[in-house]
């Protein structure tokens, strides 16, 4: 089962940051179940007049930061047919990524609807020891990495959100 290493970050400010220079997708996800060990999520995509239907398995937590992943592009008939929880918040945000010079690639998520406002930053990273080493540019401001997912605030307020970031 693929793996999945990544750190997250929040963001001070994009006001230094020319956006329209990098690829933009709008992600739409909400979350269909999650206990201790996995999460299950549907998310659509859409990046220009293309739009795509994702169903993710996420399971197996593991170290500080891996997971395993299961991805499977679906069709829309199918998206639409799995029954959101109406107790959860959809989770919309666009997302521009940034290549950093060492290969890696900065997925920065720029939230709307509820979370209006909020910016984080994610790294994918091919080992643990890599994710360990990464220099972390000084436009991102505290690491979020195991303490605040996107599963997490589909059940928060914006309130609550907030109060958690001022925890950490």
């Amino acid at each position: 089962m693929p793996q999945e290493i990544e750190r997250k970050f929040l963001v001070k400010s994009i006001d230094n940051i020319s956006l329209e220079f990098y690829d933009k997708k709008t992600i739409t996800q909400d979350y269909l179940y999650d206990d201790k060990i996995t999460t299950i999520r549907k998310r659509k995509i859409e990046e220009g007049k293309d739009t795509k239907y994702y169903y993710t398995i996420k399971t197996n937590r593991s170290g500080k930061y891996s997971v395993e992943e299961i991805e499977s592009q679906i069709e829309e008939e199918v998206y639409n047919k799995l029954k959101l929880d109406k107790n959860r918040n959809t989770i919309i945000k666009d997302r521009y990524n940034i290549s950093l010079k060492d290969g890696l690639l900065i997925e920065l998520d720029v939230f709307y609807g509820i979370f209006e406002g909020i910016i984080f930053a994610e790294i994918e990273f091919p080992s643990d020891k890599k994710a360990e080493k990464f220099k972390v540019p000084d436009w991102f401001d505290k690491e979020l990495t195991g303490k605040i997912s996107n599963n997490m605030m589909t059940k928060m307020s914006r309130v609550e959100l907030d109060e958690k970031i001022k925890e950490i």
